[in-house]
């Protein structure tokens, strides 16, 4: 099972090389593709489009994968599994400190589009929340940190019907520095890979202190 890791808005491939690295290690493929325009100005649809591309592209149309996204890139990845049938090949998708119900922040007065659709109550986050059984089968996680100024608030990174977990790190880019995500992760896909279809049922994320 190939791992696909999905970066933030302002971000390249390149931000989730440490993260790709840890995986690696235990022998598992991983791309880390980059997104253009990279601060989202063509919005969240457009990066998903690429993101579908890339992956079949380098991967053909029926290779099972996982997806990584950290920030932005876990919003792009749901819009994939969500709108763009990405949901048939993906057993997973692991989000990491991304706003599922928007940021304060995207308030802020820049040209982007995906600025604006990542602002709470966006008509784009509505439709996610609004067509999420289609992720029925998919493994789905969402780890966030309390300590967190770019998802404004932290809680936003709550993902209903997720697996949730709060992992005590400084500041939103430190969460894919983080050996305790990384580990979590980890585990699982390695239970992915040993009891297939099994997916954690909502409410059962844990707090968990950071190493």
């Amino acid at each position: 099972m190939k791992l696909v890791l999905v970066h933030g808005i302002f971000n390249t491939g390149h931000v989730m090389g440490w993260m790709r690295r840890q995986f690696e290690r235990q022998g598992y493929e991983c791309l880390t593709p980059t997104l253009s325009p990279l601060d989202g100005r063509r919005g969240i649809a457009f990066a998903a489009k690429q993101l579908q591309s890339y992956i079949e592209s380098a991967l053909g149309e029926d290779e099972a994968i996982c997806l990584i996204g950290f920030s932005m890139g876990g919003i792009v990845a749901r819009y994939y599994l969500q709108h763009l049938g990405g949901e048939k090949r993906t057993k997973a998708l692991f989000s990491i400190s991304s706003p599922h119900h928007g940021s304060y922040l995207a308030w802020l007065p820049y040209p982007s589009r995906a600025m604006r659709e990542l602002r709470p109550n966006s008509q784009l986050l509505s439709q996610l929340a609004g067509s999420q059984e289609s992720l029925n089968g998919i493994a789905l996680y969402s780890f966030r940190t309390p300590i967190d100024f770019t998802i404004v608030p932290s809680r936003s990174s709550h993902w209903p019907g997720a697996d949730n977990r709060v992992i005590w790190r400084p500041l939103h880019l430190s969460m894919i520095f983080s050996r305790r995500v990384v580990a979590e992760i980890l585990a699982g896909v390695v239970q992915l890979a040993s009891v297939g279809e099994a997916t954690p049922q909502a409410g059962q994320g844990l707090q968990r202190a950071e190493d």
